[in-house]
C-alpha cells in the first residue's frame, strides 16, 4: 500500500472513480448475501437491512461519483498583503501513507465499515478495514467481497479481535476512523496519539428527546418515536436514549406509544421483525439494566420476564420515572429500552438534559413552537438537532454528521467525508523580477536602534525613526489582504490603486471623483430631457 501511495496514482481522478465504481458493483451485485449475513448476526429483516445498510451506502457512493471532480478542484484564495504579487491555491490531497485505517462497529457492520471507506477512496487514500469480530457472518462476507472486487493494494480487510486491533493501532496511518463506544474511543485516541495519527471518533452517548406541551399530532409522533428507538433493536448511536415528556402530555403519549409498539412489533414479539442483540454479553448487560429498576419504577411493557438472554432477545421495554442513581440513567443504553421522564416545565426539561452524562450525539425536540426548539438547541449542547422526528436525518449526504465532546469528534457524509479524509495543501506562487520585492523593503536592516541588554530591568524599545521603518509600519496598517487574482491585469490594477492611495493627495482624488459624478449627473439629465 505504501508503494501505491508513493506512486502518486491515487491522486488521479481516474483511480478514485474506478475504486468508487468497484464499491458500487460490490453492493449492487450482492444484496441477498449482504442481507443474509446481517440476519445471521443481528436478526435484521430484509427490508431493514436493505434500507439501513445497502441503500444508504449506495447513496453515499453515487453522491461521491456525481461530485468528485468538483471536490477535487484546486481553489483560488486571497493572499496576505506582504506577499504581493502572489497567487495562492488550496488543493485537496491524500493523507500520508500507507493508508487510512477504518475500525468498523457491530451495530451496522456492513455500511459503517464501508461508508468511511467511500470518503477515503474518494480522497485518494488506500484503505485498511478491520470489521467487528462480533459479526462473524458479515466480517466473512466483507473479506470475500473486498478480495473479489478490489486490488489488495487499494482496499484490504484484516480480521481479528482486541489483540489484532491493538497491533494495528501501534502503526502510523494517514487517519484512523473509529465507530463505537466512548470507552474504546478513548483507547483508540490514546494509541493514535503515540504515532501522531489524526482520528475521527464517531461515538454515541445518551441522546434525549423532549416532548413539549405543544407537540405534533399525537399518534404520528408516537409512531416516529417507536420507529427511531427500536430500529435495529435500539442498537444505534443516534437512537433516542431517554424520552423527556411534559407533564401535560405523558398520560396521552404512553397509550399512543404502546399502540404504536403493538402495531410495529405485534405479539408474539420474538417472532416479529424485531432483531437480536449482537452478542450474548451485550444482551446480559441490558437484562441487568432492566433488573436493577424493575421494583423501583413503573414498567409499562416488557421487562426481564419477557427477555431471553441465551437467544440474544431483549423485549421492548418502556419504563416510567426511573430513579436518577440507576445505571439506565447514567449509561448509554444501546438497546430496546426506553425510559420516560416526566417534567413540569420547559425549564425543567432543559435542566434535566444539561445534567445528563456527557454530550449527546443528537438532541430531538417534538414541538410546534420554534421558540422551544431554539431554546433547547442553544442551551443544550449536542452533535446534531432534529425537530419532530428522530434518527432519519442521518441519511443526508448534504449535511455533516458527527459528535461533540464525549460523543466524538470529526464529521462525515458526502463532501464532509471527502474533506475529513483529505489534506488541504496550500501552494503560493510569487512573481519574480524587477520591482516585485519593492526595493527589498522586508529585508534587514530596518534602521532600528537596538539597545543592548546590560541589566535585568525590562527595556522599552524606541519607536521606529528610519524612513524604511515608518513606510513598513504604514503599509502594515493600511494594506488589506489581496483578493483572488485570476489575471495579471487585476494585479497591476491593484498595484496602481495602492500607489495612488499612498502617493496621490486625497484632495486630488476627491476632486476627480466629484468631477466624474457631476459629469454623470449631467449626462443623465440630458438623456431624460431627450426622452
Amino acid at each position: 500500500m505504501q508503494d501505491l501511495h508513493d506512486s502518486g496514482i491515487t491522486r488521479s481522478y481516474e483511480w478514485r472513480i474506478e475504486q468508487l465504481q468497484r464499491m458500487r458493483q460490490l453492493v449492487l451485485n450482492n444484496k441477498p448475501a449482504i442481507a443474509q449475513a446481517l440476519y445471521h448476526d443481528l436478526g435484521k429483516s430484509y427490508t431493514e437491512a436493505v434500507g439501513a445498510e445497502i441503500t444508504l451506502l449506495l447513496g453515499e457512493v453515487d453522491h461521491s461519483l456525481s461530485h468528485l471532480k468538483e471536490w477535487m478542484q484546486p481553489q483560488l484564495v486571497g493572499s496576505p498583503a506582504a506577499t504581493i504579487p502572489a497567487w495562492t491555491t488550496v488543493t485537496p490531497c491524500p493523507k500520508v501513507g500507507p493508508a487510512c485505517l477504518i475500525l468498523g462497529p457491530s451495530n451496522y457492520p456492513f455500511s459503517l465499515s464501508l461508508q468511511p471507506a467511500v470518503g477515503a477512496l474518494a480522497a485518494g487514500n488506500p484503505v485498511i478495514i478491520k470489521p467487528s469480530e462480533l459479526c462473524v457472518a458479515t466480517a466473512a462476507l466483507l473479506q470475500q467481497l473486498c478480495d473479489q472486487y478490489f486490488d489488495p493494494s487499494a482496499v484490504k480487510l484484516i480480521q481479528g479481535g482486541i489483540s489484532e486491533t491493538q497491533q494495528l493501532l501501534q502503526e502510523p496511518w494517514g487517519l484512523i476512523f473509529f465507530t463505537g463506544s466512548e470507552k474504546v474511543g478513548k483507547i483508540v485516541a490514546t494509541a493514535a496519539a503515540q504515532t501522531l495519527t489524526p482520528t475521527i471518533l464517531e461515538l454515541g452517548g445518551k441522546c434525549p428527546a423532549y416532548v413539549d406541551s405543544t407537540h405534533p399530532p399525537l399518534q404520528q409522533m408516537a409512531d416516529r418515536i417507536v420507529w427511531a428507538k427500536f430500529f435495529n433493536t435500539g442498537q444505534t448511536c443516534a437512537a433516542i436514549d431517554t424520552l423527556v415528556v411534559h407533564q401535560d402530555v405523558v398520560d396521552k403519549l404512553v397509550p399512543a406509544l404502546l399502540t404504536s409498539l403493538e402495531r410495529q412489533y405485534p405479539a408474539p414479539r420474538q417472532t416479529s421483525e424485531l432483531g437480536r442483540i449482537v452478542a450474548k454479553q451485550h444482551a446480559q448487560r441490558l437484562y441487568d439494566l432492566i433488573a436493577q429498576v424493575e421494583t423501583k419504577c413503573q414498567i409499562l411493557c416488557g421487562g426481564t420476564g419477557e427477555c431471553n438472554v441465551d437467544e440474544r432477545y431483549i423485549a421492548p421495554t418502556l419504563l416510567l420515572n426511573l430513579p436518577n442513581d440507576c445505571r439506565l440513567a447514567q449509561e448509554e443504553i444501546f438497546g430496546p429500552i426506553l425510559p420516560i421522564v416526566t417534567v413540569f416545565s420547559e425549564e425543567e426539561a432543559v435542566a434535566y438534559i444539561r445534567n445528563m452524562y456527557g454530550t449527546p450525539l443528537c438532541l430531538y425536540v417534538f414541538t410546534q413552537r420554534s421558540a422551544v426548539l431554539e431554546r433547547l438547541r442553544l442551551q443544550c449542547r449536542a452533535g446534531g438537532v432534529m425537530r419532530n422526528d428522530a434518527l432519519i436525518f442521518l441519511a443526508s449526504q448534504d449535511a455533516p454528521f458527527g459528535g461533540l465532546g464525549s460523543s466524538g469528534y470529526g464529521s462525515y457524509h458526502g463532501k464532509y467525508s471527502f474533506e475529513a479524509l483529505s489534506h488541504y495543501q496550500t501552494c503560493m506562487t510569487r512573481a519574480t523580477g524587477p520591482g516585485t520585492d519593492f526595493g527589498n523593503l522586508r529585508c534587514h536592516p530596518f534602521g532600528d536602534t537596538m539597545p543592548h541588554q546590560t541589566t535585568s530591568k525590562p527595556i522599552i524599545l524606541p519607536h521606529p525613526r528610519s524612513f524604511k521603518s515608518r513606510i513598513l509600519d504604514h503599509i502594515f496598517q493600511i494594506v488589506p489582504n489581496i483578493p483572488v487574482l485570476h489575471t495579471r491585469r487585476i494585479l497591476f490594477t491593484l498595484l496602481l490603486l495602492f500607489v495612488a492611495h499612498c502617493y496621490v493627495p486625497r484632495e486630488t482624488v476627491a476632486g476627480w471623483l466629484a468631477h466624474r459624478l457631476e459629469w454623470m449627473a449631467a449626462t443623465l439629465r440630458r438623456s431624460c430631457i431627450a426622452r
